[in-house]
């Protein structure tokens, strides 16, 4: 971690990865002139396999280099510059093949570093940047795959970062963070089973623009980011994938986060031990369903919803079942007595429309997704949570659905059930997070007892952890 003058924290935190290196040096330098002083440091922990080739210049308080490397086995660098008032560091550990080139040019009074990584294995990427009370950092991991990664920071009077990712694997992770004093933005990807992500992010003064697609959809855009920066609003979507021979998990984010949400960021690291059923094994999102009157739910009974060969009264109960499952653990009446509403005009997702809705769509676009969530909050907090103002799901018609126990059961992996689905999707409506999305180290992620990690095979009723996360949000 880099921490500027006001002591602001950037993450900036690598996962230790399975063996000691093979042979380390560490340089530090710097030069002085009439603008000031500028510091550079440096550490290499290389395999044998691995080659390196680096120049560096020194003039009247600036310095120039450019450092390439190539090998295989576990190789970790981290390199940093510091001036008057900035700092950027940045870092790369791999265990597998990996290429990488860095370039950097700084002074007493304002610096850039960009680094390009690519490999094939384990592989991790970092950059981030502070100035006065500025702050940036680029993230980007793959775990079992392949990445290619492109980061740049500057820094000077402002700070500012970028970063254009591409990675498939087992599991994948992509994130950008700006904060300015202590409030800031954060947008993140992450998928678990085999999947890809490409993210395209520019960073500065708590405004993050471009794009974050998984399986070629792109499910967060400037326009999405440019709402959530200038309301003070956040937008996440979270779905289930089918991802080779199981069930995967994505999760695309946009959200305002404080500078000490900043510090907690960091590249996953490996599980160690694991809670089981457990009543700790829980996590809230930051916003839950605040208003007195309960959540009217809708489901779109049209041509899409038939060809599933689902019947609308029969997936109607299913969802409502759902919904009262929530209920039943919580004093506070949630979701509306009536059930849910059947009404063929309601869309779900796109347009924002105020109306929370259940639908069943061809995603096209989105082949691998099972389904998924779109849920929109902002104002007023109560308590500290924001306010849901809509929560759209969307279910896959390239796969099978049923609201029959016995069918789900004997077909798990090929036929799924709307009620679980339901029921998990519903839980991130009333302000629970993903369990699986957790660092591998956190325990909670292994308890799939709960609803809220991932689909696994049909499961209609709550963990322990789902009840005490629910009752939480809003009492016994």
């Amino acid at each position: 971690m880099i921490v500027n003058k006001n002591g602001v924290g950037v993450c900036l935190l690598l996962a230790a990865l399975f063996l000691p290196m093979a042979h380390a040096i560490s340089v530090s330098y710097g030069s002085s002139g009439y603008s000031g002083s500028v510091s550079v440091s440096e550490t290499y922990k290389l395999d044998d396999s691995t080659a390196m080739a680096e120049t560096t210049d020194l003039s009247s308080g600036a310095v120039s280099q450019s450092t390439s490397l190539s090998g295989t086995g576990l190789n970790l660098v981290t390199k940093s510059v510091s001036g008057g008032a900035y700092g950027i560091e940045a870092a790369a550990q791999s265990y597998g093949a990996l290429g990488m080139s860095t370039a950097l040019s700084a002074s007493g009074t304002s610096g850039g570093m960009s680094q390009s990584v690519s490999g094939a294995g384990n592989i991790a990427a970092v950059s981030a940047g502070t100035s006065v009370s500025d702050a940036v950092c680029n993230i980007a991991q793959v775990e079992n795959g392949l990445i290619s990664t492109a980061q740049s920071t500057t820094s000077g009077g402002s700070v500012s970062g970028a970063q254009s990712t591409s990675l498939e694997g087992e599991i994948g992770v992509v994130g950008s963070i700006s904060t300015t004093g202590d409030s800031g933005m954060a947008v993140t990807g992450e998928i678990i089973g085999e999947g890809k992500i490409d993210a395209d992010l520019c960073s500065s003064d708590t405004s993050i623009t471009g794009q974050v697609s998984v399986d070629g959809t792109r499910w967060m855009d400037s326009q999405d980011m440019s709402i959530v920066g200038s309301n003070d609003f956040g937008i996440v979507v979270e779905g289930l994938r089918v991802a080779g021979d199981g069930i995967g998990t994505f999760s695309v984010n946009a959200a305002h986060v404080s500078t000490a949400d900043a510090r907690k960021s960091n590249v996953r690291t490996n599980a160690m031990t694991y809670y089981q059923n457990s009543p700790l094994s829980y996590t809230t999102t930051g916003w839950r369903w605040n208003r007195a009157s309960p959540l009217v739910l809708y489901l779109k009974a049209d041509s899409n919803l038939a060809s599933e060969g689902l019947n609308s009264n029969s997936v109607r109960e299913a969802l409502t079942s759902a919904a009262d499952t929530w209920d039943g653990v919580t004093s506070r009446n949630l979701f509306y007595d009536g059930g849910v509403i059947v009404d063929s005009r309601k869309n779900a997702d796109n347009p924002y429309d105020g109306y929370s809705v259940h639908a069943w769509k061809y995603l096209s676009l989105a082949p691998s997704a099972l389904a998924y969530s779109r849920t929109r909050y902002g104002y007023p907090k109560v308590n500290g949570y924001y306010t849901v103002l809509e929560s759209d799901v969307s279910y896959n018609t390239r796969y099978s659905w049923t609201t029959d126990w016995s069918t789900a059961v004997n077909n798990n992996g090929r036929i799924f059930d709307v009620q679980t689905v339901a029921l998990h999707e519903l839980g991130h409506t009333l302000g629970l997070g993903d369990l699986y999305t957790l660092p591998s180290t956190d325990p909670r992620r292994g308890d799939y007892s709960q609803i809220m990690n991932s689909y696994n095979d049909p499961q209609r009723t709550l963990g322990s952890g789902d009840i005490a996360g629910i009752r939480k949000l809003y009492g016994i």
